[in-house]
This record gives C-alpha cells, structure tokens and sequence, in this order.
C-alpha cells in the first residue's frame, strides 16, 4: 500500500461516510454563505465552520486503522464532510472558506 499512496497524485478521503456503503458526494447540510446588502451591492460573508480535528482527525472515517496510512504516505489529500471540503498538502490544511488550519 505504500507505493499507491505515496504514488498518488491526490487521495479523496469520504471522511463523512459512516460505512463503506455510503456516497461521499452528499449534499452539505451547513449554509455556508450569509447574503448582506450594502449600498444596493451584495455582500457575502461566510459563517464559521471550520473545525479539521472533529470532522476528519475525529470523523468516523479516521476510526479505520488503515486510514492512518493514507494520511502519512499520501502528499495531498481531499476530505470530503458533511459540512465542507477540507484539502491537505505539504503546505497545510485549506478548506473551502479558505482558512488555513492549524495542524
């Protein structure tokens, strides 16, 4: 397993999958984006939600012992949660909102 991980361009994580018959590309259950109107122009602004170590580092899919070998051998990684996609590289950790983690 350590060549095709570590072999791998990119990883995709179904990090919220609870069983190995559940999709991944689920629709999201958090809104995301709050619309403001300010001088007749939008204005978005994202609610947080950012939170790495619950969704992924302590989601149901980092329960699996194997998956502790995905995350060490592969150089970048895409998770999909219910609430957002998260992407880690040897750069950091970036989510949708464009935050970046702290690992």
């Amino acid at each position: 397993m350590e060549d095709v991980f570590s072999s791998a361009y990119c990883v995709l994580a179904a990090s919220s999958a609870e069983g190995q018959k559940d999709g991944f590309l689920i629709p999201q259950r958090a809104n995301k984006f709050v619309t403001y109107e300010k001088s007749g122009q939008p204005f978005y602004a994202c609610q947080f939600m950012d939170d790495f170590k619950a969704q992924v580092l302590n989601g149901s899919l980092s329960k699996r012992g194997w998956v502790m070998q995905e995350r060490a051998l592969a150089h970048r990684t895409i998770f999909f949660t219910d609430t957002q996609t998260y992407w880690e590289c040897g750069e950091g950790i970036r989510c949708e909102t464009l935050t970046k983690i702290d690992k």
